[in-house]
């Protein structure tokens, strides 16, 4: 197969395209043959520098897939060869930035008919996370006012919809007035630009001074301190980015509030409740051929042209996601 190769740690120059066996199906793999997938920061992140324990290169990254099953392993009986499937490969196993992944059939589901793979592929690792942070960690319900840092990004733009599908009042942060369209776009309740406008008093004069119930940080840094000044007592605070400051973590204590650290590799890495990565992917993709949810995809790009794709990413002006085409 055609596989984009990382061949050492480094800048996008490292992926090189090679030709390699297929790989083979565990007992509960499907193997896919990719159709799509795309770039999220863990990509980016993973190519310049060890993150993962002994994993070292060459592997292959691509940690979103849409695809069709073409082998089944012997203990798989959910899913049959020629059905289309998306799901996010494990992050300690190779990826879809290949003709061909092998992806546990317990984390996988039936893609939403009503998108194309490209679509499909730029959903599950965001879609996952926000899900996740809203749901199991954060706990939002239809009352709830709900600040989502970054709302124009690959998992704040998903967890916006998501957040309006459960009725919540969501605010979203933006600095560019193509990224503050793309959240008015997706009806957040109000879009706070964060290079002209002081975060905080905004949201607090949009909560009468109370704070929002939930804040999801996928930010970090200086944004992680912010999201609790903008938490309410009693409320949660969801952080998708490791590494978080500590100068200000005592004050969620005066707020008898909580915090939670959103990483949705955990299940895959540690073989723990794989089922339940695949019923938040089929609450998904039932939400997208409702028209709930819809991805937005900035640019799509072949598969050799990956490098690129990843020096896009690292711009830090992404808008969405960034979908890669296979095959």
């Amino acid at each position: 197969m055609k596989a984009m190769v990382m061949t050492a740690f480094g800048d996008p120059k490292v992926l090189e395209m090679q030709d390699l066996p297929d790989p083979t199906p565990g007992d509960h793999d499907l193997l896919i043959k990719v159709l799509a997938t795309a770039v999220n920061p863990v990509d980016c992140k993973t190519r310049q520098a060890p993150r993962w324990g002994d994993r070292h290169p060459p592997m292959i990254l691509g940690f979103d897939v849409c695809g069709e099953v073409v082998e089944t392993g012997s203990d798989v009986q959910t899913f049959a060869v020629g059905d289309t499937v998306f799901a996010s490969p494990n992050i300690i196993r190779d990826g879809a930035n290949a003709e061909f992944v092998c992806v546990d059939a317990r984390t996988a589901a039936i893609a939403p008919s009503s998108l194309t793979p490209a679509e499909s592929a730029a959903l599950p690792l965001a879609s996952l996370t926000a899900w996740e942070s809203l749901h199991e960690h954060g706990s939002l319900q239809a009352d709830h006012t709900v600040l989502i840092h970054a709302g124009a990004g690959g998992v704040g733009h998903i967890a916006i919809q998501l957040a309006k599908a459960a009725g919540a009042r969501v605010l979203t942060t933006a600095g560019y007035d193509d990224s503050i369209q793309l959240c008015t776009d997706l009806h957040a309740d109000h879009v706070i630009n964060y290079r002209s406008e002081n975060v905080l008093d905004r949201v607090m004069e949009l909560t009468d001074g109370k704070g929002c119930e939930l804040v999801l940080d996928t930010v970090g840094g200086e944004v992680f301190n912010q999201s609790i000044a903008c938490l309410r007592h009693f409320g949660s605070l969801v952080t998708i980015v490791p590494g978080v400051p500590g100068d200000t973590i005592n004050d969620l204590f005066a707020k008898c509030a909580s915090i939670h650290f959103e990483f949705m590799g955990c299940r895959t890495m540690n073989n723990i409740d794989l089922d339940g990565q695949a019923d938040i992917l089929k609450q998904v993709a039932a939400a997208a051929d409702t028209g709930t949810l819809r991805p937005h995809i900035s640019k799509t790009y072949s598969l050799d042209q990956l490098p690129e794709a990843h020096t896009q990413q690292e711009s830090g002006r992404t808008r969405g996601k960034l979908s890669v085409t296979v095959g």
